[in-house]
């Protein structure tokens, strides 16, 4: 098992789906001498039929991911017929890629630095920071005020309450607090 091939399929492969599985599986498997786990393996991995895995071998063929080289897996202690294919992977690190444990492409690692809040340092920087600045500044302990949002009364309004003919104080237009009839209601007037 290669955790750097598997590493590099993760990040840098193309494929989708079922053929992304199948790299996946295959990169699982690579070792010095290549990999060559059979189609079955490969098809437990993906959960699908041995025919889908034939067409991911042959997508994976054609985004030059990987080779294939039939019946040339397996030891000198197989049979030439018996023996399994070879897969060799050919997929590398891209040269954007950091070649860290993470594989980022510049691109990505630009973003990763923009969000964090790190900057490239200029060359002729001596603040000593190494270009690192602070990603936001500390929260406020004193947070602002919420503004109270009442609805648009006059100030005679706000002070004096409205009342019906009914001489009950008006909760809308048409309704006192009693919930006397509108006919009874009325017009609202000031008090």
């Amino acid at each position: 098992m290669s955790v750097e091939t598997l590493a590099i399929a993760l990040n840098h492969s193309r494929a989708t789906g079922t053929a992304k599985v199948v790299m996946l599986g295959i990169a699982n498997h690579d070792g010095d001498g290549g990999a060559w786990p059979s189609v079955d393996t490969l098809a437990g991995y993906a959960n699908v039929a041995r025919r889908n895995v034939q067409m991911a071998l042959r997508r994976l063929q054609e985004l030059g991911e990987i080779e294939v080289v039939l019946q040339g897996g397996g030891d000198h202690s197989m049979a030439d017929t018996h023996r399994p294919n070879l897969y060799r992977v050919l997929l590398q690190c891209p040269s954007n890629c950091d070649r860290t444990k993470n594989h980022r492409t510049k691109r990505e690692r630009a973003v990763d630095l923009f969000i964090t809040g790190v900057t490239t340092a200029s060359p002729g920087d001596d603040s000593g920071t190494l270009g690192v600045t602070t990603a936001s500044p500390e929260p406020s302990l004193n947070p602002r005020p919420r503004l109270n949002k009442k609805p648009h009364h006059s100030a005679r309004e706000e002070s004096t309450p409205r009342r019906g003919r009914c001489g009950h104080e008006m909760v809308t237009d048409r309704h006192c607090e009693m919930g006397c009839s509108a006919a009874r209601v009325g017009e609202a007037v000031l008090a």
